[in-house]
Formats: structure tokens, C-alpha cells, sequence
């Protein structure tokens, strides 16, 4: 079936290619994971095998328009049913999408599913003063390096694995330059059945003033007005990058990130970032209500606490071997996430990658019978090792 599916993939990317104005590419990926068991007072739980696998096609048209379509296809296989969705697998949700396929082609119940995404379906048209934009595409905020608060447009959870490509909204866009390096960018982006509540608007401006990256935002989404503002720069030998959103609406709230990086040597690189999230809560017995409110269903919030600081390295061995490491500390509960990754560049085209993440922090309780209470936001976290191979094509 493997062999197959390599030789049906290298024919259609042979198809398409023989088309001047066509470019077809794509990869596949597939992670084996292992997640620890949790064994606590409130909660045992065994441990879960998982085999993550995508397969990603994507085409571009080039003409008078420029068309793009990407599909991926994920069947993940787990060992046991798990009582929630792993955090790190990202299944696409309906938010700002006008509509959309079917997200399993499984039976929700089984232990094994089979996810898709159409995650683009746009074409462009490229004027002397802009391009417009129309439907499926990625769309991005921000100056921050890891959390960006002006971001509010499908986020990946720090702990997903496959980051590469950012999820795709339904939207009507529109970029022009400003000046030699600055940009004007505006847009709608439509949500569940075109509804106002579902949907958002959008500005983007940003400029270069002597050597500063500015930015400035604008969103109206779900009855909200969020303003933001960032910068990046250089403070002699260290990069530095601030960036704010202010909130307000229904619920109002404050989210910031600072952070400062610095090259050590050609080979070796390292940044701490501190974020706030005003959307957040000290109190972890608040976390999985919050949940359910609106920063975290429309706002593109997944931090549960107020304060984090979030330090990361990576050391490139050698041209094939990269080691790098990353934390996420949870100032207001002292728990935290630790991940370290190993890359190895096999051949062209063609990646190995090892992992391992790591939590600590106050476990899960019970006060209430059936009631479960969070003790911190990562001590109840099962520990997790992974491989996966990467091929592009």
C-alpha cells in the first residue's frame, strides 16, 4: 500500500509539472508517539501509543490569477481511546470557515481516525497597486517570536506537532505595499454560515522606521475591538520584540509579549519571551472554565494562566544535526512544559526528527465527587517521546 501510495504521488506531481504554469508538491509525515500513563488520586489513565501520519498535496496555478489548493489527509491510530483530544495533534476546527468538509471521515466513537483539511483554496489577483485575495488562506499577526497577542486567527497549541503550514481561514483579502518595506493589509474573514458573530474584520499596517519593524492591528471579531501594536529591533548584539493587544467588548482583557534573542555563535542561538494573558486566570481551580468563554473560543487564546516566561536553544551540531530545547513556565501555578527535539537531515528532501516533552506542576484533585479540579495547568500532563520521518516531494 506504501510503495502505491509513493508511486501515485511521484505520477500526479509528474502530471501536474508537465502543465509550464502548474507547480505540484507536497510531503508526507508520520510520528510515533508514546505518552506516559497518569496514575493520581483523581485520575489513572495507561499509557497511549499513537501514530500520527499526514499527507499533504499541494497545487499552484500561474496566470492572469494565481490558484492555490492544499488537502492533507491525516489517519491517526491510537492504542486506546483517549477521554480527550491529544494537544498535540491539531484537528481542524470549524472557526472562521464558511463552511467545510467533513473534518473525520471516521466514525467519532473509533479509537482510529482518519482526519482531512482542505486548508487552501484561494486564487489571487496581482495589481500594480495590490493583490486581492479570495477564500481559503493563511492569515498571521504579530511581532512575538512564540505567543502573538494581536494573533486571534487559529493558533497552533504550543505543544502540536506538525506547526509548518498555519491553518487556513475563509477570507476576502487585500496587501499593498507601503513604502520600500512597509504593508497595507485589510480584510474580512468569514465565518460559520457568514454569520457577523462568527466573523471578523481586519487592518494591518506595518512599516521599517530607522532600522524598527512596526506594526499595528485592528480586529472587530465577535461583537470585540481588539487594537495591538508591536515592534522588533536590534539593542546591540540581541534582537528585541514587544507586542501588545488590548481587548474590549463583552470581556475585556490585556495580552502582552516581550522578549529579547541573541546568536551566540553562528551555530548556537537562544530567546526568552515573557508573555501576559489578561485572559487568563491565577487561580487553576478557573482553567477548564475558562474553556468555554469567548478569548478561547474566538479570541485565539490557549494559555490557561496569567504569566509565563518561556526560554528556548538550539544548537546546530553539524549541516545535518540540529538539537533544540524550549520550556514554558506558568508563572502564577509553578508548573510548566519542557520539550527538547533533535532534527536529523537524512537526505534531500528527506528528515528525521526525536523528541521528548516533559511536565511538572500540581496534579489533578477531586474535592467535589465527579468534579475534577485542576492543580496546575501542566502537572496533570502526561510525558510523551516521539520519532517521525518528514519526505517533501
Amino acid at each position: 500500500m506504501t510503495r502505491n501510495l509513493i508511486l501515485s504521488l511521484y505520477l500526479l506531481t509528474a502530471a501536474f509539472n508537465a502543465f509550464a504554469e502548474s507547480k505540484f508538491a507536497g510531503y508526507i509525515k508520520s510520528f510515533a508517539v508514546a505518552q506516559d500513563g497518569i496514575n493520581t488520586t483523581a485520575l489513572s489513565l495507561q499509557e497511549t501509543y499513537q501514530s500520527q501520519n499526514s499527507v499533504r498535496l499541494m497545487w499552484e496555478k500561474f496566470g492572469k490569477a494565481i490558484w492555490q489548493v492544499h488537502y492533507e489527509i491525516s489517519p491517526v491510530m491510537l492504542s486506546r481511546q483517549q477521554p480527550v483530544d491529544s494537544p498535540t495533534f491539531a484537528a481542524v476546527s470549524d472557526s472562521y470557515r464558511l463552511t467545510d468538509l467533513q473534518t473525520s471521515l471516521s466514525d467519532r466513537s473509533d479509537k482510529n481516525q482518519v482526519y482531512q483539511n482542505l486548508d487552501r483554496f484561494n486564487v489571487q489577483w496581482q495589481f500594480s497597486r495590490g493583490d486581492l485575495t479570495i477564500g481559503r488562506q493563511a492569515i498571521s499577526f504579530g511581532s512575538a517570536r512564540i505567543i502573538n497577542p494581536t494573533d486571534i486567527f487559529l493558533p497552533f497549541n504550543v505543544q502540536t506537532f506538525n506547526q509548518e503550514y498555519r491553518t487556513g481561514v475563509d477570507a476576502i483579502r487585500y496587501q499593498a505595499p507601503l513604502g520600500d518595506l512597509g504593508e497595507f493589509d485589510m480584510g474580512f474573514v468569514l465565518g460559520e454560515d457568514g454569520k457577523t458573530e462568527n466573523s471578523a474584520a481586519f487592518l494591518q499596517l506595518r512599516s521599517n522606521v530607522q532600522g524598527k519593524d512596526l506594526q499595528f492591528a485592528f480586529t472587530r471579531f465577535a461583537e470585540q475591538t481588539l487594537v495591538g501594536a508591536g515592534i522588533q529591533t536590534a539593542i546591540g548584539d540581541f534582537g528585541f520584540w514587544f507586542e501588545l493587544a488590548r481587548v474590549n467588548g463583552d470581556t475585556d482583557y490585556l495580552r502582552t509579549s516581550i522578549g529579547l534573542d541573541y546568536a551566540f555563535t553562528e551555530n548556537s542561538f537562544a530567546m526568552i519571551e515573557y508573555h501576559h494573558n489578561g485572559a487568563g486566570s491565577d487561580d487553576p481551580s478557573e482553567y477548564l472554565s475558562l474553556l468555554a468563554t469567548l478569548p478561547y473560543q474566538s479570541g485565539g487564546v490557549f494559555l490557561l494562566g496569567k504569566d509565563y516566561l518561556m526560554p528556548s536553544f538550539s544548537l546546530q551540531l553539524s549541516p545535518l544535526w540540529i538539537l533544540s530545547t524550549q520550556a514554558i513556565y506558568n508563572l502564577g501555578d509553578d508548573s510548566a512544559f519542557v520539550s527538547l527535539s533533535a532534527e536529523y537531515n537524512v537526505l534531500e528532501d528527506f528528515y528525521m526528527d526525536f523528541g521528548f516533552y516533559h511536565f511538572f506542576g500540581d496534579e489533578i484533585t477531586i474535592l467535589v465527587p465527579g468534579v475534577p479540579l485542576l492543580g496546575s495547568e501542566y502537572g496533570t500532563n502526561p510525558d510523551v517521546i516521539y520519532a517521525s520521518i518528514r519526505f517533501y516531494f
